[in-house]
Formats: structure tokens, C-alpha cells, sequence
């Protein structure tokens, strides 16, 4: 089904972190993640995949692996863009006639994808970094705006991607508004740390009303 499903024998409060340990089977030995079967197919090892998946998340340094609540689930309403903002770009697209380019992410059930740009643990051409799309982006930018939700994961590791990937003499052209996101609640001291590197990275961060184009 492509879920997390914890052990019932394990209890783990709502966003905690799930660590290797908790999923590690078979007395802990890591069997390979791909068995050949009698027709020459291969099965994938969900168990040891899981494994080495954790092992190469928690490496980056940035996560233990968390259980989310289902959320942003295209079709659903948590997927769709609010009145006010679809609202403006109706009116920004009948007067530019220009269109908006829409970037999905998470689309791949075996890795997560925080960034816009690239999956955590990327394991497939289309969760590795997305370079179209950053040019896309710096493409005849004077400023980048960037606001939505989480600060303190999806806007935080998407704009650490920009930024790594941006001319750094143009870091400058990027902005973030600190009042248009919010931190998921538990992890305000990940998004201040964010806003906190951008500043020292030299990313303006700013309120929607200080903000001039």
C-alpha cells in the first residue's frame, strides 16, 4: 500500500521520530533488498529496504524518519489552493496572460520529498534533484518569493536547495516571508533555526508588509 505501518507492540505519539531500531527484523541482519524469484523477476525486501532507507536518511543529518498524518492528498482539500490565493492568480494570469507552472512532489511511495526539488533519499530519476525546475525558477528572476507551508520542513529544505544550488552572488534576488509560513507545532525551533541560516546565508527574510519588489 506503500504505509508505514509501526509494530502494535510499539507505541510512538503522533510525529515522533520512527527509528531503525523499531523496524529491524530478523535479528537485526539486513538481507538483500531485492530476492530473485524462479522467472528471473525481482521482489523488493520491504523490511531491509526500510532498513537501509532509515540508515540513509538519519546519515543526511536531517531527519529520523516521522509518521505523518495523511496530508496534501491530490484530489483531496488539503491539496488544493485556498480562494485567496487561486483568487490572485486568476487575476495575475487574465492580466499577464501568463500561466502557472505547477511542481508535484511526493509522487514516489518508497522515498519522502520535503524539498520541491529533490527527494530525501532519492533512488530513481524522478526523485533526484530537479535541475528544470530551479532553472525554471532563475529564469529572468529579479526576485524569488518564497512562502507556504511547513517553515520548519517543505519551505526549509526547499530553500536550502535553491540556495545551494543558486549563484551566490545573486542569493540577494531571493526572499522569504516569515509571515506568509508557520512551523508545524513541535518543530518552531527547526523553522526559527531556518530563517536563523537564511539570514547568515544572505537570503532576505522578511514580513509580506516589508516586502517591496
Amino acid at each position: 500500500s506503500g504505509k508505514w505501518i509501526p509494530r502494535k507492540d510499539l507505541k510512538h505519539p503522533p510525529n515522533s521520530p520512527f527509528v531503525d531500531e523499531a523496524i529491524l527484523s530478523k535479528g537485526g541482519e539486513v538481507p538483500d533488498n531485492l530476492h530473485s524469484n524462479e522467472d528471473g523477476s525481482k521482489t523488493l525486501d520491504i523490511v531491509a529496504y526500510c532498513i537501509e532507507y532509515t540508515r540513509r536518511l538519519e546519515s543526511k543529518g536531517r531527519f529520523q524518519l516521522c509518521i505523518w498524518p495523511e496530508h496534501c492528498i491530490i484530489g483531496s482539500e488539503g491539496h488544493t489552493v485556498v480562494d485567496v490565493i487561486m483568487d490572485a492568480i486568476r487575476d495575475w494570469s487574465d492580466e499577464t496572460g501568463g500561466n502557472v507552472e505547477w511542481a508535484l512532489k511526493g509522487q514516489n511511495n518508497l522515498t519522502e520529498s520535503y524539498s520541491a526539488l529533490s527527494a530525501e533519499v532519492p533512488i530513481s530519476d524522478d526523485t533526484s534533484f530537479n535541475y528544470d525546475l530551479l532553472e525554471s525558477l532563475k529564469k529572468d528572476t529579479n526576485k524569488l518569493v518564497i512562502c507556504g507551508q511547513a517553515l520548519s520542513h517543505c519551505v526549509n529544505y526547499t530553500v536550502r536547495d535553491i540556495v545551494e544550488h543558486w549563484p551566490k552572488d545573486e542569493i540577494g534576488k531571493l526572499s522569504v516571508l516569515s509571515d506568509c509560513a508557520s512551523s508545524v507545532p513541535g518543530f518552531e525551533e527547526a523553522g526559527g533555526k531556518f530563517l536563523s541560516d537564511m539570514k547568515e546565508a544572505g537570503v532576505n527574510v522578511e514580513t509580506s508588509e516589508m516586502f517591496q519588489f
